[in-house]
């Protein structure tokens, strides 16, 4: 029996390389997402799930199903450095060995951080006098890592009086410096999320380099971290709906991915591009941004050329 094909609007571009499926904090399974892409024209996907590779043995399959490419990736937090602006920073990792010893390793290293972290701060909100049951929390995460805005929801949901809505809570509670705010006893550097996804075989890409706006010499960061084995650049990346201070209306989107597109060539990087899409849990369509054919041609002959001087 045929699998049915997904109501989806047809992709801008036939690549879009920044895709989370429900292995991380996307809305799809591997194999429906996949499914989506062949029903909105997309040849190629690339599966970049926050620190998890669960769900890529599962899109490749589907994709050798339906037809379509999959380049099995991951998305890695990075620590923050707030002394040179290094605040939520990002690093894709493209055409990875997902069964990775040291990367899964690494991820899970990561992700026990992210649990214990997440616990914490709900036992703090307990003793600032908040009922938060726990179990809502993890129940909440569907099984994966409960994240700051899980702890939001059953908040509110059981604090209607001292809550207006999650803003509240972030505001002056569980963002960074807040009165329950608890930090990762792990953090994965720039450098050393360079060395694990190289490691497995991977190319690492500065995700949406747009974004650190609080970075003083962008440039020069870039430099150093070419240094640190940095390969590539993510060009083409929807800013205007993933960053409030960014607009569509007035040019501000395409200097960004042209100014990153052009400095990637400068630098001898590699560029991606993609529609960092989440299902249901974001207003972006797959393939609403990406790379032509033609590009991502250009980014396989790369790959191909530095794995074999590695």
């Amino acid at each position: 029996m045929s699998e049915s094909k997904p109501t989806v609007p047809p992709a801008r571009y036939p690549v879009d390389l920044h895709v989370h499926t429900s292995a991380s904090d996307g809305t799809d399974a591997p194999a429906e997402l996949v499914a989506k892409a062949r029903a909105a024209g997309l040849a190629v996907v690339g599966i970049t799930d926050h620190d998890s590779v669960g769900g890529v043995r599962e899109a490749l399959e589907a994709g050798q199903r339906l037809g379509v490419e999959v380049v099995p990736g991951v998305e890695l937090s990075l620590a923050n450095e707030p002394a040179h602006g290094a605040v939520e920073m990002h690093l894709l990792g493209y055409f990875i060995d997902p069964e990775h010893p040291v990367l899964r390793a690494t991820i899970r290293r990561m992700i026990e951080a992210r649990i214990e972290q997440k616990l914490a701060i709900v036992r703090n909100l307990h003793k600032l006098g908040f009922d938060v049951p726990e179990e809502e929390v993890l129940a909440l995460a569907g099984g994966g890592v409960p994240g700051r805005m899980h702890i939001a929801q059953v908040a509110v949901r059981h604090n209607p009086d001292r809550l207006a809505g999650p803003e509240a809570l972030f505001r002056e509670y569980i963002s960074e410096g807040g009165k329950a705010y608890v930090p990762r006893t792990f953090q994965l550097s720039l450098e050393e999320g360079i060395r694990v996804i190289r490691q497995a075989g991977g190319l690492p890409v500065l995700a949406h380099p747009g974004a650190y706006t609080r970075v003083r010499d962008m440039e020069g960061f870039i430099r150093a971290a070419v240094g640190m084995g940095l390969a590539g650049l993510e060009g083409p990346y929807p800013y205007d709906k993933n960053r409030p201070f960014f607009r569509s209306d007035n040019g501000e989107l395409e200097q960004a991915v042209s100014r990153f597109t052009a400095l990637a060539g400068s630098l001898g990087l590699v560029v991606t591009g993609g529609s960092d899409y989440h299902g249901s849990r974001k207003d972006i369509a797959l393939g609403e941004q990406g790379l032509t054919l033609e590009a991502f041609e250009r980014l396989v002959s790369e790959r191909n050329r530095l794995v074999s001087r590695a």
